[in-house]
């Protein structure tokens, strides 16, 4: 073999191993990619059927809350439908211009629950006891009243027209909206039989009996005075 037979045998040698070497360097790339893509596919997939499974846990959670607002409905219907009619509508007009019929003791409750919010958020207070005069101003700081008439969130019926009943039972809230304080109230208004009229006092006003408020403290039994010093 000549000399330039012999270079030119090399440079294809050489030629056709760089074309192996690219052939495969193609090759890898290939397959690099096919499994780059493989693995983004399989966390894509991970990905949706996490998502699967949260919806399906959303699904069954929203359906719960959608039964259990169904049967909040079926019980509670009744008692809105009541608290929306012309009886309750005259009650509540009635109540509303009626705050001297919160008791005092309501009030002081909610002085006493401010003053516990007011320590759990860290801001100072006396410790010391106060005088009475004090304690009077306070109360008369203390505004409480019934809601506009117009409102009819804020007196609800609980057992209106419920016979043999001799009385009605009414829930009610009171409102300080200066001190953004509430007093919770059970009323209990005593009604003629047959008829169902409510009863009147010597004033010739509803008589609005209190059973039990919350200012802020948790449900308390609402005992008048003349009857705690009997």
């Amino acid at each position: 073999m000549s000399f330039r037979e012999d270079v030119f045998a090399k440079i294809v040698t050489y030629i056709t191993v760089a074309v192996l070497l690219g052939a495969m360097l193609v090759e890898a790339f290939v397959i690099y990619r096919e499994r780059r893509e493989q693995t983004e596919l399989e966390a894509q997939v991970a990905s949706a059927q996490e998502t699967i499974n949260d919806l399906s846990a959303q699904s069954h959670s929203l359906t719960a809350q959608v039964e259990e607002l169904q049967e909040f409905q079926d019980k509670w219907e009744n008692f809105v439908i009541l608290a929306d009619n012309e009886f309750c509508q005259k009650m509540r007009e009635d109540l509303s211009g009626r705050p001297e019929v919160i008791p005092e003791e309501a009030v002081e409750a909610s002085l006493l629950a401010e003053e516990a919010d007011a320590l759990v958020d860290g801001e100072e207070t006396d410790a010391t006891d106060t005088e009475a005069d004090e304690e009077e101003t306070e109360l008369a700081a203390a505004d409480f009243s019934f809601p506009s008439a117009d409102n009819k969130e804020w007196l609800l019926p609980l057992n209106l027209g419920n016979e043999p009943s001799v009385e009605y039972l009414f829930y009610a809230r009171a409102e300080d909206t200066e001190r953004g304080r509430y007093i919770d109230i059970l009323f209990e208004v005593p009604v003629q039989r047959p008829g169902g009229d409510p009863e009147l006092d010597e004033d010739g006003q509803i008589i609005w009996e209190c059973l039990a408020y919350d200012a802020g403290l948790g449900w308390t039994l609402y005992t008048p005075e003349e009857e705690t010093e009997e």
